[in-house]
C-alpha cells in the first residue's frame, strides 16, 4: 500500500469521525439520486472519460464489471433485489378504477347512454363447422355433450381430443368439474404432462416420476387449468384456478405432443379447451414466433344469425358485454364479425339523436330491424333516429362491426394481425329541433384571482334567444353552487357562439392537482325556459411556450413520460386489446408512468402503419388521474409518406376530444419521411401547414406538432432563416406559425452507440442516427429559442433484457429482440441470457446519464420508447418494464431523473482521475427554495468512504439548473457509488 491510500483512508477516518453522516442536515429529504463511477489514478482518465468510446480507458470485461456492480447497488437503492416488482399495486388499479367518475349528464335533454349489450362473434360458415364438430364429440364412446359441457359416461372409459403436433412451444387449457367428494380426474397431454384431482380433494401433477400434491378442488366447483408447455426446454407449468402450482417443472416426455387424454369418474364434465401454439420463425427478427389455435372447444352451438337484428329474435344465447365498449379480435376470432344488440325505451321525445364514438373498423347499424348507417371509417358520428324509434315503447339498436386484419403492419405488431374490432360508446340524446350540436370550453387568459374562460357553442334551429352558462367545481370535489353564471344573447339567425366567462378564484388543472369543472351551457327561449342543455367537463388551464419554455397555467413546466403502444398481457389478447383496452388497462398505465414520477402518454398505437387511437376514454381518464397526453387522433400516420395522413377525419378528431385538459399537444404523425435537402423541406411545409391550419382553426389553446421527428424534415434553424445547408433562405409562415412547437427522438445512447453521443450531445459532430438522417446541428438552436419549446418525443433506445426467471414457460422466453446486437456498439459485446442483469443495469445506467443531461440542457420533456414490452410479440426490450408490467432497472433510474428536483454530476464523466472535480448541479422544477446537497462516496457494500455537503443552496423557481460546486473524489482507486440527497435547509 502506497503513502498516499494510506494518508486517504487516514483522513476519511478522521473526517467520519469528526461529521457524521447528514450532519448538519435534518430537513425533509426532496430527493435521491445516485451515480456509479470508477475513481482513477491515471492520469488518462482525467477529462470527461466515455464508458466505452474514444477517451475510454476500460476494456469490455472491466465494462461488464461495471454494470455488475451497477446492479448491485441499484437493487440495493431500489430495494429490488430480484428485480421482479410490479409497476403499480393490482389493489391500487382496482380502486383507482373504481373512482373515476363517469361523465355528468345534462339537466333537460334526455340522454341514456347505451351500456347493457349482449354480443356474439361469428364469421361464415362457422355455425355449420361447430355443429359438425358437436356431433364428433357426441358420437364417442364415452361421452355426450350435455348444457354446454362434455361428460365421461363410463367411469374406466376416456375422451380424447387430438390436434396438430405441437414440438416447441405452446398454451393449453381446459376447465373440469366432479360431483361428488370421492371423485378423480386423471389428464394427460401425451407424451409429457400428467396430472389430476385426487379423491381426497387435492390435485397434483407429475414430475421425475412422482406424483406432486398442489392445489385442491371442490366438489360441484369448475377447476380450470392451465398448462405453459416448453419442449425446447423440456419444462412446463401447470396452473390451477390461476395459481402457479408448478414452476417450470421437468417434462416426462420432450416429444412432440398432439393429444389430451381425460379419464376418471362417471360424470366428469370438460369444457372451455383451448390450445394456443407458437413457432420460431426465422425470417424477420422483428416477427420471431408464430401465434395460432389449434383447438378451441366450449361445447355449445353458435346461435342462429336469422333476424338477430329485428325484435322478436331470441338473444339468450348471447352473452353480456364483460365490459364496454368491448373489443373483439385476436387471431382466435379471426374473420368473426361482432354482432351486439340492446334496447332502450326513450318514452315521449321531439328530437332522437344517436352519438357513436366509432365503429371500428367499419359496420353497420340497424334499428328495430331498418338499417340506418353503415360505416367504413373509424369517425365519431351521429345519426338523426326520430323517424326510427317508437316513442313509449321498448326499441332495438343492433349493430355489426366488421372482423379487422392488419396489412400495413409496423416493426413493432405481433405476429397476431387481427387487430381488435370495437364498437365505441353510444348515448341516446332526446331532445328538441332547436339544440347544441357541440361545446367547446378552454381558457383564453389567466390573471392573478381571474380565469377568462372562452365556451364556443355550435347551434343546430333557430329558435333560442339567449345563451345561460354556468361552471360548477366536479373533480375531485363536486359542488352544487356556480363557481360562475352568466347568460349571453344570442344574435338571431346564428349558428355560432362564442362567449367569456370569468371566473374568479379559479381551481386550476395541472397534473399535480387535476381539478375539474362541470359546464353547463343551456338554450333559452324568449321567457328564460330552458329549450335544451349541454354538458361537458373541462379544466381551468393554459399551455404555451412563452420564452421559448414549455408551461401550464404560465408556469415553466416538463412533459416527462413514455409511449404506450398499446400491446397488452395476456397475448392472447395482444392484439385484441391494441386500440380499445379495457377501461382499467388505461388506469394501469397511467399510475404506471406516474410511479416513475412522469406526467406524459405519448399516444403512439402501434397497430398500423396509418391509425392511431382516439379514444375519448383516456382522456377523461387522464383529466382525473393528472396525466398530459401528446395527442396523435385515429388519422395518425407512423412512418413512409405524410400524405397517408387522413385529411378528412383528423378535424372530426380533434372535436371530440377536444374539451380534455390533459390533452396538451397534437401531434398526428411520428416519422414520416421527406424528400431530403430544402427542396424536401419546402415540398414538406406543404403537408405541415396543412396539418397545422386544419387543427388550429378547431383549437388555439394547445401547442402543435405536426411530426414528432423534426430532422426528417431537414429542418432549417429555429427561425426559418438558415436551411438545412446553412445557407440564407426566405422564412416560411407554417415553421414559426403561433403554437407551433419543437421536438425530435433524441437518442443519445440508443442503438449501440458509444460514449462519444452523450458526452458531445446535443451535436455529435460525427454522428448519424439509426435510420441515416444526419444531424444538422440545430438542436441547440432549438433547445436556445427564444420563441418555442423544444421536446424529446422519443428515447433512449438502448434495450435491456427482462429478468428470464419470470417468463419460464412463456413463448418469449430466452427469445432475444432484433435490438440485441446495440450491446456490441455500446458495450464491445452481446450479452447472454445469464447476463439480463448487467443488460438491465446497461440501460438504467446509460437512460440515467442521457436524460440528467437532458435536464441541465434544458430539455421541455423527454419520453421513453416504450411503457411496456410487448412490441414485437412481447419480445421488445427497449420497454421500461417488460411485457407483464414488471418493472426493469431503468424504470427506476428514469424515476429518479424524472423527480422535480435532482442533484448529480454536471458531466457524463465515467472515470475520475487523479486531477477531476466534480461538478455538482442541482435542477429544480418548481418553487425557490434553501436546500442541502449532501453528496456521498459509499463503496460497492454500501458503507460510507466519504461525503461532501453543500448547505444553502438557493433553488432557483421555475425550471433551472444551479451550479453548486466541485466535489474532488479522495477515495483510493475502484468503483464506487455516488449517492446525492437534497434536503430542505434548516440555515
Amino acid at each position: 500500500m502506497d503513502f498516499r491510500t494510506v494518508f486517504i483512508i487516514l483522513a476519511l477516518a478522521v473526517i467520519e469521525m469528526a461529521a457524521p453522516l447528514n450532519a448538519g442536515c435534518s430537513g425533509e429529504t426532496l430527493a435521491r439520486s445516485f451515480e456509479l463511477r470508477w475513481v482513477s489514478d491515471q492520469p488518462a482518465a482525467n477529462g470527461e472519460t466515455d464508458f466505452k468510446g474514444p477517451t475510454a480507458i476500460h476494456n469490455t470485461d472491466e465494462r461488464i464489471h461495471f454494470l455488475n456492480a451497477y446492479d448491485q447497488v441499484a437493487a440495493r437503492f431500489f430495494n429490488n433485489p430480484n428485480w421482479d416488482r410490479l409497476a403499480v399495486d393490482e389493489a391500487r388499479v382496482a380502486e383507482a378504477t373504481r373512482r373515476i367518475k363517469p361523465q355528468p349528464l345534462p339537466a333537460v335533454r334526455r340522454r341514456i347512454p347505451l351500456t347493457d349489450w349482449k354480443f356474439t362473434g361469428q364469421r361464415r360458415g362457422q355455425r355449420r363447422e361447430r355443429a359438425r364438430r358437436l356431433d364428433a364429440w357426441n358420437a364417442l364412446p364415452d361421452a355426450d355433450v350435455r348444457d354446454g359441457a362434455l361428460v365421461l359416461t363410463r367411469a374406466g372409459g376416456s375422451i380424447q381430443a387430438d390436434w396438430a403436433a405441437q414440438d416447441w412451444r405452446f398454451r393449453f387449457q381446459w376447465s373440469a368439474r366432479l360431483t361428488n367428494p370421492g371423485d378423480h380426474a386423471l389428464f394427460t397431454l401425451v407424451p409429457g404432462v400428467i396430472c389430476g384431482l385426487r379423491p381426497d380433494g387435492s390435485a397434483f401433477y407429475r414430475a421425475d416420476n412422482k406424483d406432486i400434491a398442489a392445489g385442491s378442488w371442490q366438489p360441484g366447483s369448475w377447476a380450470r387449468f392451465v398448462t405453459e408447455v416448453d419442449l425446447s426446454q423440456g419444462r412446463f407449468n401447470l396452473y390451477l384456478n390461476d395459481a402457479l402450482i408448478a414452476d417450470f417443472v421437468p417434462l416426462a416426455d420432450t416429444a412432440a405432443i398432439n393429444r389430451f387424454v381425460a379419464s376418471g369418474s362417471a360424470g366428469l364434465e370438460l369444457d372451455d379447451i383451448w390450445g394456443q401454439g407458437y413457432q420460431p420463425l426465422t425470417k424477420d427478427p422483428r416477427k420471431p414466433f408464430s401465434i395460432a389455435t389449434f383447438i378451441d372447444e366450449d361445447f355449445s352451438p353458435l346461435p342462429d344469425l336469422g333476424g338477430w337484428n329485428r325484435a322478436g329474435y331470441d338473444d339468450a344465447a348471447w352473452v353480456p358485454v364483460p365490459h364496454w365498449p368491448y373489443a373483439h379480435g385476436g387471431e382466435r376470432r379471426a374473420g368473426e364479425d361482432l354482432y351486439l344488440r340492446t334496447t332502450v325505451r326513450p318514452g315521449r321525445f321531439q328530437k332522437a339523436l344517436l352519438n357513436v364514438e366509432c365503429l371500428d373498423p367499419a359496420g353497420d347499424i340497424w334499428v328495430n330491424g331498418r338499417h340506418v348507417e353503415s360505416r367504413n371509417d373509424r369517425y365519431p358520428f351521429e345519426l338523426d333516429l326520430t323517424q326510427y324509434l317508437k316513442p313509449n315503447e321498448e326499441n332495438l339498436i343492433a349493430v355489426r362491426v366488421k372482423a379487422n386484419k392488419e396489412t400495413t403492419g409496423m416493426v413493432h405488431t405481433p405476429t397476431d394481425d387481427h387487430t381488435g374490432w370495437s364498437a365505441g360508446r353510444m348515448a341516446l340524446d332526446l331532445t328538441t329541433p332547436t339544440h347544441i350540436d357541440d361545446v367547446f370550453v378552454h381558457t383564453e387568459r389567466l390573471d392573478s384571482n381571474e380565469a377568462r374562460v372562452c365556451v364556443e357553442t355550435t347551434l343546430a334551429g333557430t329558435d333560442a334567444r339567449k345563451l345561460k352558462v354556468s361552471l360548477y367545481p366536479w373533480f375531485p370535489a363536486e359542488s352544487a353552487a356556480a363557481a360562475a353564471t352568466e347568460v349571453f344573447t344570442i344574435e338571431p339567425g346564428s349558428a355560432k357562439s362564442k362567449n367569456i366567462i370569468r371566473v374568479n378564484r379559479p381551481a386550476l388543472w395541472s397534473p399535480e392537482h387535476p381539478r375539474l369543472y362541470k359546464v353547463s351551457v343551456s338554450l333559452l327561449d324568449d321567457q328564460g325556459n330552458p329549450i335544451d342543455d349541454e354538458v361537458v367537463t373541462a379544466g381551468i388551464r393554459t399551455v404555451s411556450q412563452e420564452g421559448g419554455t414549455f408551461r401550464i397555467n404560465g408556469r415553466p413546466a416538463m412533459m416527462n413520460g413514455t409511449l404506450i403502444f398499446g400491446f397488452r398481457p395476456p397475448l392472447e389478447r395482444i392484439s385484441q386489446w391494441v386500440r380499445c383496452p379495457p377501461e382499467d388497462w388505461i388506469v394501469r398505465e397511467i399510475l404506471m408512468i406516474q410511479a416513475m414520477n412522469g406526467n406524459t402518454i405519448r399516444m403512439s398505437q402501434h397497430n398500423s402503419v396509418v391509425g392511431g387511437v382516439n379514444d375519448p376514454r383516456y382522456a377523461e381518464i387522464g383529466d382525473q388521474l393528472g396525466i398530459m397526453f401528446q395527442w396523435a387522433t385515429t388519422s395518425w400516420v407512423r412512418e413512409y409518406s405524410p400524405d397517408q395522413l387522413d385529411f378528412k377525419g383528423l378535424p372530426l378528431y380533434v372535436r371530440q376530444v377536444r374539451n380534455h385538459p390533459s390533452i396538451v399537444i397534437w401531434q398526428p404523425a411520428n416519422h414520416p419521411g421527406f424528400p431530403k435537402g430544402d427542396a424536401g423541406f419546402r415540398e414538406g411545409m406543404k403537408w405541415y401547414g396543412r396539418v397545422y391550419e386544419t387543427i388550429y382553426a378547431l383549437d388555439q389553446s394547445r401547442l402543435i406538432t405536426p411530426t414528432a421527428n423534426v430532422t426528417r424534415l431537414h429542418p432549417r434553424n429555429d427561425a426559418g432563416t438558415l436551411d438545412c445547408d446553412g445557407n440564407a433562405v426566405e422564412p416560411i409562415p407554417a415553421w414559426t406559425a403561433p403554437g407551433i412547437a419543437r421536438g425530435d427522438m433524441d437518442h443519445a445512447t440508443g442503438y449501440g452507440a458509444e460514449w462519444i453521443v452523450p458526452r458531445l450531445y446535443p451535436s455529435p459532430p460525427t454522428f448519424t442516427s439509426h435510420m441515416g438522417w444526419r444531424d444538422k446541428g440545430y438542436k441547440q438552436d432549438f433547445l436556445n429559442s427564444p420563441v418555442r419549446a423544444y421536446f424529446d418525443f422519443e428515447s433512449e433506445e438502448s434495450a435491456g433484457q427482462p429478468n428470464w426467471n419470470l417468463v419460464k414457460g412463456k413463448p418469449e422466453y430466452l427469445v432475444f429482440s432484433y435490438e440485441h446486437d446495440y450491446d456490441t456498439g455500446s458495450i464491445g459485446q452481446l450479452l447472454n441470457s445469464s447476463q439480463w442483469r448487467a443488460s438491465q443495469a446497461w440501460q438504467a445506467m446509460s437512460a440515467y446519464e442521457a436524460y440528467r443531461k437532458k435536464r441541465w440542457l434544458d430539455y421541455d420533456g423527454l419520453a421513453w420508447c416504450t411503457l411496456r414490452g410487448g412490441g414485437n410479440t412481447a419480445t421488445y426490450q427497449k420497454p421500461l418494464t417488460d411485457y407483464y408490467n414488471h418493472t426493469k432497472m431503468a424504470f427506476h433510474a428514469v424515476g429518479m431523473v424524472f423527480q422535480p428536483i435532482l442533484a448529480g454530476s454536471r458531466n457524463v464523466d465515467m472515470v475520475y482521475g487523479p486531477g477531476d472535480a466534480v461538478p455538482v448541479v442541482l435542477m429544480n422544477l418548481g418553487e425557490e427554495r434553501m436546500v442541502d446537497v449532501i453528496v456521498t462516496v459509499r463503496d460497492l457494500d454500501g458503507r460510507q468512504i466519504e461525503q461532501k455537503i453543500f448547505s444553502g443552496v438557493r433553488m432557483p423557481a421555475g425550471r433551472s439548473a444551479t451550479d453548486v460546486g466541485e466535489f474532488k473524489p479522495g477515495s483510493p482507486k475502484g468503483i464506487y457509488s455516488i449517492e446525492y440527497e437534497v434536503r430542505a435547509s434548516n440555515d
